[in-house]
C-alpha cells in the first residue's frame, strides 16, 4: 500500500493453497459454520493439546464470549493490564461490566501480578493475563491470586499463538484461552478469532453463546443469553492450510527477531523489548524502545520504512475512567514502537531496516 519498494511494518502472505481453499469450499457449497469449521476446531486443539476449541468472528468477540461464558455483567469488575490492545479492555464493558486497570511491569508490557491484589473488590470477579507480544504473563502467581479469591482467569493469547512457558502453550492453562486471526498474526484467516478450553461444560456453554443461546435454528430451544458469533467455512478453509504452514511462520517471525536482536544489540537510540524466544516465547512483533521514537518513525519513513507506535496505555482512553498513575504502561506507550516484521518479511528487506537504524544511531549519538 506504499509502494512496491516500501517495507511495511508487517508482511503476511497468502498462497495458492488457501486460493484453492476457498474455491474448493465455494463449489462444495461449503459457506457458513459447517464441517469445515469443525476440521479447523480440531485441527487447532490437536496443535495445542488442549481439549475443545471453538472458532468465533475475532479475537475481539472471543473476549466477549469468554464473559457470557462465566456469566460477568453488570455489578462485576474484570482486571486487565493497562498495557494492550483496547479489545480486552471493552470485553468486560460489552457486557455491562467495569475494567479495572493494572499496571505492567518495568521490563516487559505484562500485567504486574504484585498490584493485582489490591485492585480486587466484592465485585471482583475474573483477570485476564495477556501473553502481550508472546511474552508470558505470570500465570502461577495470577492463579494463586485466583484461587485466593475465587475468581476466572482468562488468557488474551491473542498475540501469544505457539508461544511457551515452562508449563506449555499460552492460552491453556486458565479456565479460558483467546486467540486471534487478524492479518498481524502468526496465522490469518483475514479475521477470525478461537476460544480453547479443557472443561467441558465452559465448552458445552460457549457453542451455546455461539449460535444465539439455542442448541439448532431448525428447532430453538432457548437455553442462554448468545448472539450470533459462528464462524464461516470459507474462511476455515483459509484457517486450515495455514495451520498447515504455522511452525515455519513460527520459525521465521522468530529468526526475524533473533537477527534484530543480535544486530541491533550495540546501538545507543534504541532497546528491544525482550522476548525470551530461548525458553519457548514466540516473538510475533519486533518491539522497540526509542526515546526519540517519532523522530525515528520519520527518519525511517523517509527510508521507505514504515513502521507503527506501539497503541497508548489504556489510560488515555476517556472511556475507561481510571484512576491513579500507570508509570511503566504509559513508558511502552510513549516510546515504543514495531520494527518491520511478519512471516514473510524478506531477509533483504529486515537487512535494509538494520542498516538504516543503525545510521541512524551513528548520527544522533555524535
Amino acid at each position: 500500500m506504499n509502494g512496491d519498494k516500501s517495507i511495511n511494518w508487517w508482511r503476511t502472505d497468502l498462497v495458492n493453497s488457501e486460493s484453492s481453499a476457498v474455491s474448493d469450499a465455494i463449489i462444495n457449497k461449503n459457506l457458513s459454520s459447517g464441517p469445515l469449521v469443525k476440521e479447523f476446531e480440531d485441527a487447532f486443539s490437536s496443535k495445542l493439546k488442549v481439549k475443545y476449541s471453538i472458532a468465533c468472528p475475532s479475537g475481539s468477540m472471543s473476549l466477549v464470549m469468554a464473559m457470557l461464558a462465566y456469566n460477568i455483567g453488570c455489578g462485576d469488575e474484570v482486571i486487565v493490564p493497562c498495557s494492550t490492545w483496547i479489545s480486552t479492555a471493552h470485553a468486560p464493558l460489552l457486557v455491562g461490566a467495569k475494567t479495572v486497570l493494572v499496571d505492567v511491569l518495568h521490563s516487559k508490557p505484562v500485567i504486574d501480578h504484585s498490584k493485582i491484589e489490591r485492585k480486587i473488590t466484592s465485585k471482583t470477579k475474573a483477570i485476564i493475563a495477556v501473553h502481550l507480544n508472546g511474552c508470558a504473563a505470570n500465570l502461577k502467581a495470577i492463579k494463586e491470586i485466583a484461587y485466593k479469591y475465587k475468581l476466572i482467569v482468562i488468557e488474551d493469547a491473542c498475540q501469544a499463538l505457539l508461544s511457551k512457558n515452562k508449563e506449555g502453550y499460552l492460552g491453556t492453562q486458565s479456565n479460558i484461552g483467546c486467540f486471534s486471526f487478524g492479518v498481524t498474526k502468526l496465522i490469518t484467516t483475514s479475521q477470525g478469532g478461537m476460544l480453547v478450553t479443557n472443561n467441558k461444560e465452559t465448552y458445552d456453554k460457549l457453542l451455546l453463546i455461539r449460535n444465539n443461546g439455542v442448541e439448532s435454528v431448525m428447532t430453538p430451544n432457548y437455553k442462554c443469553f448468545g448472539l450470533n458469533f459462528k464462524f464461516s467455512d470459507i474462511l476455515a478453509s483459509i484457517g486450515i492450510e495455514q495451520i498447515k504452514q504455522i511452525e515455519k511462520h513460527a520459525e521465521s517471525v522468530t529468526k526475524i527477531y533473533a537477527k534484530y536482536e543480535n544486530k541491533l544489540e550495540s546501538l545507543k537510540s534504541i532497546k528491544l523489548i525482550k522476548v525470551d524466544y530461548k525458553s519457548g516465547e514466540l516473538p510475533l512483533y519486533v518491539e522497540i524502545i526509542s526515546e526519540n521514537r517519532d523522530n525515528l518513525m520519520k527518519y525511517l519513513a523517509k527510508n521507505g520504512i514504515y513502521t507503527r507506535a506501539i497503541p497508548p496505555a489504556l489510560i488515555h482512553s476517556p472511556i475507561l475512567s481510571q484512576d491513579g498513575t500507570y508509570a511503566h504502561s504509559k513508558y511502552f506507550s510513549d516510546n515504543g514502537m514495531y520494527l518491520p516484521c511478519g512471516p514473510h518479511q524478506t531477509n533483504k528487506d529486515v537487512n535494509k531496516v538494520i542498516k538504516v537504524l543503525i545510521e541512524y544511531d551513528k548520527m544522533t549519538m555524535q
